[in-house]
């Protein structure tokens, strides 16, 4: 029954994503990530949240969402913080100390879809931390890749200026420290799991592919986001990593099965 329920809300969510994308093509939404696109994209974590409570129970999945939460909002806070920069006082609702909440949000279902991703292609490595170490890189780099996709749309968030084709304003810092927290965070996360005995069980597998749909929303939207600002490198580099990695997905479903927890 949950497995239903969740399949129909992930419809819903599909023609959510479809119906904004052809309003801002309209122009009656604004492309940008304010306004009702930060519902929108606040419902993709509340979605990603949901997944980790069904597939580890109530109160790990609770501590995995807090903690993308509490590590993602924190960084983003720093960021701004250290290079005196604000995001705009309007149309981005509730803020944690000058960070909206639809980027801790959002990072929740990113992280949701790069743990389910790189998970599923490294499960099959019997070392636990040769396989865990994989994991985390792998997740990483799609950290960093979705990084260089949403950069270009977090500066103008802030009413910056930014140059050219969206990859002249990324300091190669910024996307280090991405890496860095992505790898953190998903070792964190393995950790978590491996000391659970949940690594190798999902209570429900098949929604596995679900969860990879809504992560591909996410890299849509800002693709499409990205398209307004003409911003073809870093929308080139997101297409093509993340078809990579996800063609690894699903090869990798055909090699391992996982073990349904009861």
């Amino acid at each position: 029954m949950l497995e239903k329920n969740y399949k129909f809300l992930l419809w819903l969510y599909i023609f959510w994503f479809l119906g904004s994308v052809l309003l801002i093509s309209l122009g009656v939404l604004r492309s940008d990530i304010a306004g009702v696109n930060s519902i929108f994209l606040i419902f993709t974590g509340i979605f990603a949240t949901v997944f980790f409570i069904m597939q580890y129970g109530k109160g790990l999945g609770s501590a995995i969402t807090i903690l993308i939460f509490v590590v993602t909002t924190s960084i983003e806070w720093m960021q701004i913080s250290f290079a005196d920069e604000a995001y705009s006082s309007t149309g981005y609702g509730f803020m944690i100390q000058g960070v909206p909440v639809t980027f801790g949000f959002i990072w929740i279902g990113l992280i949701a879809g790069t743990h389910v991703i790189a998970r599923e292609i490294t499960l099959k490595v019997n070392i636990d931390w040769l396989r865990g170490g994989m994991y985390a890189v792998i997740a990483a780099t799609m950290v960093m890749i979705f990084e260089v996709l949403v950069e270009p749309i977090s500066v103008q968030a802030k009413q910056m200026p930014f140059l050219g084709n969206g990859l002249t304003i990324l300091q190669f810092s910024d996307v280090a420290n991405w890496w860095l927290l992505g790898l953190i965070l998903h070792l964190m996360i393995y950790f978590i799991l491996s000391l659970t005995d949940k690594w190798e069980n999902l209570k429900y597998p098949d929604l596995k592919s679900e969860i990879v749909i809504v992560y591909w929303i996410i890299v849509a939207f800002f693709v499409f986001l990205s398209f307004y600002a003409d911003l073809w490198a870093s929308i080139t580099v997101g297409i093509i990593a993340n078809i990579i990695f996800t063609i690894c997905y699903f090869f990798s479903l055909d090699t391992k099965k996982d073990k349904t927890s009861t």
